[in-house]
């Protein structure tokens, strides 16, 4: 297997994005949403098996201070193979700040773990699941109550 990685978006297709995040069970990452996502990402890695998009990750930075990884993720038929931990040290190592921050699920923790991550209690998070895929532009761009309703404008 000869895997080769990327560090930019050109010539990955939606299409891939949203194969590679079904595999996975990620769901919620689809459409055009899914490659928006990515293309204003500070930085992106992705990794290829020849024609075949295998594995995709991204972060956002200040460049200074901070740093957030999202959507770390390797198809299933190529896991175990160091993939994610290449493409994490290439985000890591293209990160110049001092705190990068994460979202794993408790299944995945262990491998971040062993990239030197940790818990981290000071976070919080706010959601609003109506925002998760594209929809109505009056619905996207208006301000929610927390518990998910619409607040009047």
């Amino acid at each position: 297997m000869d895997v080769t990685y990327q560090f930019s978006c050109e010539n990955v297709a939606t299409h891939q994005l949203e194969e590679l995040f079904r595999a996975t069970n990620l769901n919620g990452r689809e459409g055009a949403k899914i490659h928006r996502a990515f293309a204003n990402s500070s930085l992106v890695c992705f990794a290829w098996n020849g024609m075949a998009l295998i594995g995709a990750s991204r972060a956002l930075t200040d460049g200074e201070y901070h740093a957030v990884i999202y959507d770390v993720v390797v198809h299933p038929a190529y896991q175990a193979r160091g993939i994610g931990r290449h493409m994490m040290e290439q985000l890591l190592g293209r990160l110049s700040v001092w705190r990068v921050l994460l979202v794993a699920d408790r299944g995945v923790q262990g491998f971040y773990s062993r990239l030197g991550f940790e818990s981290y209690s000071d976070v919080m998070a706010r959601l609003d699941w109506r925002r998760l895929h594209d929809g109505p532009p009056d619905h996207r761009n208006s301000p929610a109550k927390s518990d998910g309703s619409q607040r009047p404008t």
